[in-house]
């Protein structure tokens, strides 16, 4: 009985294999001669009947890569360019990404002048693999594409906060906007901008200091003339009287005494103030968080020094973290320092040269720049052999140096720059 069982089970066994070969041969076949009509048909240029026949050639051979690119091709040769891109992008979706599909997409695009194309489509490559070494090097040719907005005449740009920046045209200040559109005329000896209140422009012109909205109306001035007078932030603005430095209010009512030999604006409800030779931390009634025990305090483009909890102060020339408490955050010392501009890295600099840290004071691209500027946006502008360009927060060179001045990024991807022909706006194209 038990010899018979196992004859019967090797006899079962047996005819499943042949069953599975037999159907194997028989798809097989079919298969090949799917093929062979799926060529004849292109080559009589029939491709919509030839890529019927790809198609089913994938029920019987499911997941080959190599009927898909056949069908792409096939969508080429007919002038149908969208479905063909999508088609080698859908390849690389569901295969990865190899150098023959990128090769492929790099040549379409290049002989049809698509630029804009092949920039959305790196840019979603890269987004989905950003470790892959060959989506890097094709993303290598679109990295540092950019357009150039021409201006006439500009003597300066400042950095962006929000979507306008302070310009300098024959030595008055105006406000642009990022297509360089004028937003207030370059009329006063100053502008300042937080980048948030379009109706609280901060201006000063002939020894006066007052608000305005964006179409040049004053909207708020105080009662008295202080020989300084700062931006509103978060309901305090610095000024100063009789050579001291305190805060007014919103309503521009004095809210902190005038004690102080210098003071930065409010960010985070702290400010950074002077008396002598030494600085300390104040939070916004006026307290001390610190005693004045700092030489000095890096100050940000906003004129302020706290972002993300921390702020660079110097001691023994040496330039270290602390948080808003006064505690170190970090163990690690810098030559020299920019403020934070964001919560992205900021430059810091030691044995010459200039690298990155984060907000625990840690390094985390390397001392290797002539100069540089703290990060916006994902990018920070560096500068090598006089000339500056821009990288990312994986040190990746995004734009290369080609400008002897350059800005950070906005949020638009919009960033200023000077070179011989003066100060204009660049786009980054192959980050938007």
């Amino acid at each position: 009985m038990k010899k018979s069982l196992i004859a019967l089970m090797v006899a079962l066994l047996g005819l499943a294999w042949y069953v599975t070969l037999s159907s194997w041969l028989g798809n097989g076949g079919k298969y090949e001669a799917c093929l062979k009509e799926a060529k004849r048909l292109e080559e009589k240029g029939l491709y919509l009947d030839a890529i019927a026949k790809y198609e089913e050639t994938k029920n019987l051979k499911p997941a080959d890569r190599e009927i898909e690119l056949l069908i792409a091709g096939d969508y080429r040769a007919m002038g149908d360019g969208k479905t063909y891109t999508n088609k080698l992008q859908a390849v690389i979706s569901a295969y990865g990404p190899d150098k023959e599909v990128l090769d492929l997409l790099y040549t379409y695009y290049r002989e049809n002048d698509t630029e804009a194309g092949w920039i959305r489509c790196m840019k979603k490559l890269w987004e989905k693999y950003p470790d892959d070494k060959t989506v890097e090097s094709y993303f290598d040719t679109v990295k540092g594409l950019y357009q150039e907005k021409y201006m006439n005449n500009i003597e300066n740009i400042d950095i962006f906060h929000g979507k306008y920046a302070v310009f300098t045209q024959e030595g008055k200040k105006g406000l642009m906007d990022t297509e360089g559109g004028v937003v207030l005329e370059p009329l006063y000896d100053d502008i300042a901008y937080n980048g948030k209140d379009d109706d609280r422009i901060l201006v000063r012109d002939s020894g006066s200091a007052y608000y305005v909205n964006k179409k040049g109306n004053k909207v708020l001035e105080p009662t008295e003339n202080y020989a300084y007078l700062g931006l509103l932030s978060q309901n305090r603005a610095v000024a100063e009287k009789a050579g001291k430095y305190g805060y007014l209010d919103e309503k521009m009512q004095e809210k902190i005494p005038f004690t102080y030999d210098d003071a930065t604006l409010f960010q985070e409800k702290m400010a950074a103030v002077k008396q002598g030779e030494r600085w300390a931390i104040i939070d916004n009634k006026g307290k001390q968080k610190t005693e004045f025990i700092y030489d000095e305090v890096a100050i940000n483009s906003l004129g302020g020094c706290s972002i993300g909890g921390v702020i660079w102060v110097k001691q023994k020339d040496a330039w270290l973290l602390i948080d808003n408490k006064g505690e170190s955050v970090s163990t690690e010392t810098y030559e020299e320092v920019r403020a934070f501009e964001s919560e992205e890295y900021c430059a810091v600099k030691k044995d010459g040269l200039w690298g990155f840290a984060d907000k625990q004071g840690q390094l985390m691209i390397p001392c290797t720049y002539e100069d540089a500027k703290s990060f916006m946006n994902g990018f920070a502008p560096v500068k090598k052999d006089d000339l500056w360009g821009y990288i990312d927060q994986k040190n990746y060179l995004a734009v290369a140096y080609s400008f002897d001045e350059a800005g950070q990024v906005n949020q638009d991807m919009i960033a200023p720059i000077a070179h011989q022909k003066g100060f204009t706006l660049i786009e980054f194209l192959a980050y938007r």
